[in-house]
């Protein structure tokens, strides 16, 4: 179920413990995936993923989500727009996780980027993410994304 609210909102007291956040990150009209290690106690290793990670401390998703960013790419995009938030459960460990999803065009930093984290990143067009071996949040997410949008992307 999606929900659509400020992500600077404080969690109400029956929030998930996990909370993650999710970037969508726009390169000239193509989606930013990058490929996770093929590590065995790894989750979602091997697959094509959003960017993006726990939310740590006090921290606002907002502010999550820039630094996991800056901390996997090394680019500092303008401006991030918040999406929304899914209450789901996390796939490997069955734990309840809140995902919140942001969206920003990195068109102006990518060539400063630096992978940090995974085996590799890329920008792919709409129609090839169907053929990548994602994660699930990654295909759903993408999905309402391009929906919403309708994008040509």
């Amino acid at each position: 179920m999606v929900v659509h609210r400020k992500p600077n909102d404080v969690p109400e007291a029956n929030a998930p413990l996990l909370q993650v956040v999710q970037a969508i990150l726009l390169l000239r009209h193509r989606y930013v995936l990058h490929l996770r290690d093929n590590k065995p106690n790894l989750l979602a290793a091997g697959k094509w993923s959003l960017i993006g990670g726990e939310i740590e401390g006090n921290e606002t998703p907002l502010e999550a989500v820039k630094r996991e960013v800056a901390e996997e790419l090394t680019i500092w995009p303008q401006e991030f727009k918040y999406l929304w938030y899914i209450d789901g459960t996390e796939y490997a460990e069955k734990i309840p996780v809140r995902s919140w999803f942001f969206v920003a065009d990195v068109s102006s930093v990518w060539e400063k980027h630096k992978l940090n984290e995974g085996q590799a990143v890329k920008a792919f067009p709409f129609q090839e993410i169907c053929k990548l071996s994602i994660t699930p949040v990654t295909g759903q997410a993408v999905m309402q994304f391009h929906q919403q949008t309708n994008a040509n992307l």
